[in-house]
């Protein structure tokens, strides 16, 4: 959000805290992951207006999280977070692909991103968007999603081909998806997401908690005051 080139030039440091939110967004990551397999929308939905046993009926189609394979793409402080909550909270099987390819984390295995979507029973984008991941969830890659794979983005918009994967849930393709990001933001009231029983649209929030928010005021307040320290800040983004 910080036009850096100009700071830079000005001679004004910037600073951010980074993985502070890490813990909020991975706990949205589960929340959003139980929710799409216990139908909660459309069990919420029928049980106000038509009922007990209407609410009740979505039952028939749910899944449990324990035992399925969630693949993460991106593994920096969400990525690792979601593993762990994931490996250590919920019995999945963890795999995940990242450009760094560093030593994986405790139960987590490397896949390269084709093979990712193709094994994995849950999809998380935890990446940032640069040039190689825009469209990285692109037409061919929801193809060799399992039928009933989940498809959950908390990265940035972009990555994601929205196109693509309007159709794919039109065509019922995959099982269903958690979007928190979007190319465009706010998203237009009549987008075509807002349509879909099985797709959760939250308003870019995943990573706001008070705890997160107390957690960046913090830390925000520290870099300050190491600046009027005539100190460096921990986390300075423009050293040259």
């Amino acid at each position: 959000m910080i036009p850096i080139e100009a700071p830079t030039a000005a001679g004004v440091l910037v600073a951010n805290v980074p993985a502070v939110n890490a813990r909020s967004v991975a706990e949205h990551v589960m929340f959003v992951a139980l929710a799409l397999l216990r139908n909660f929308r459309v069990v919420d939905r029928d049980l106000r207006a038509k009922g007990w046993l209407a609410g009740r009926e979505h039952a028939n189609a749910n899944s449990e999280l324990a035992g399925k394979t969630i693949g993460i793409v991106g593994l920096g402080a969400v990525g690792q977070a979601v593993g762990h909550i994931a490996a250590h909270g919920f019995d999945l099987k963890v795999v995940a692909t990242t450009r760094s390819m560093q030593p994986a984390p405790d139960k987590v295995g490397f896949l390269s991103i084709d093979a990712l979507v193709e094994q994995s029973d849950i999809i998380v984008l935890c990446c940032p968007l640069t040039p190689e991941t825009r469209g990285l969830i692109n037409r061919e890659r929801i193809a060799r999603m399992k039928p009933q794979a989940l498809l959950i983005n908390v990265s940035r918009g972009p990555v994601v081909d929205d196109d693509a994967l309007i159709e794919a849930l039109q065509k019922r393709r995959i099982g269903g998806a958690a979007l928190d990001v979007f190319a465009t933001q706010p998203l237009p009231s009549n987008h075509p997401y807002f349509g879909f029983d099985n797709v959760i649209v939250t308003p870019h929030m995943a990573g706001i908690t008070e705890e997160s928010m107390m957690r960046m005021g913090v830390g925000a307040a520290g870099e300050a005051l190491l600046v009027l320290a005539g100190k460096l800040p921990v986390n300075l983004r423009n050293p040259e």
